[in-house]
């Protein structure tokens, strides 16, 4: 078992994540997540210990991805506005490319599954919130972006980002889907300098 630990950490949370997306927390059974993997619940538990420390896992490594990935952005030599652009484009990709992830991780943050284990939201995401917020910096001292809480323009800009995400997941064709272009022209309206 130990030199397939990885791979069974990883069928583990990829059964798990699936489950805990279609079917909520509370109605995904450790059952039916180790019958997926074609393991036994002791497997399931001596690699994490509980469902709610699976969950955890998941969510910690989902963060962890994108905080890396954003890391790269903020420290690529482009200019702040083609950074942010980046940040806008990687989201709406990542939800494209990864739905159930970007799904849990909103389901975490406006905790829309009241079953969900309590997990430290500003902790785990704070070090994506900072990074974008030190590219909003860099355009303040680059002299493109009005001088402003750059904390707060990056929750802001997130939450843009969010509500977009939310009419991807829901496939909400009636309503018109935004560019990552569009959504940054939106958000920089009113921080931009002209």
């Amino acid at each position: 078992m130990k030199g397939n630990s990885g791979n069974t950490n990883i069928l583990l949370m990829n059964a798990a994540l699936r489950l805990f997306t279609e079917k909520g927390f509370s109605r995904a059974s450790t059952r039916e997540i180790v019958e997926m993997c074609g393991v036994t619940k002791p497997t399931l538990y001596y690699h994490f210990g509980s469902k709610d420390n699976l969950y955890r896992s998941i969510l910690k490594d989902i963060f962890d991805r994108f905080d890396r990935e954003i890391t790269l952005i903020v420290s690529a030599e482009l200019p702040p506005l083609d950074k942010l652009l980046t940040v806008v484009r990687f989201y709406l990709n990542h939800c494209h490319e990864s739905p159930r992830e970007v799904k849990l991780i909103l389901m975490a943050i406006y905790r829309s599954d009241p079953s969900l284990p309590d997990v430290d939201i500003r902790t785990i995401g704070q070090p994506m919130v900072e990074s974008i917020a030190e590219i909003i910096r860099e355009g303040e001292e680059a002299g493109v972006l009005k001088e402003g809480n750059p904390l707060q323009l990056s929750l802001q800009l997130l939450g843009m980002i969010h509500i977009q995400i939310l009419l991807i997941l829901n496939n909400e064709d009636k309503l018109p889907w935004s560019k990552p272009e569009e959504i940054l022209a939106t958000f920089l309206e009113g921080i931009e300098k002209r």
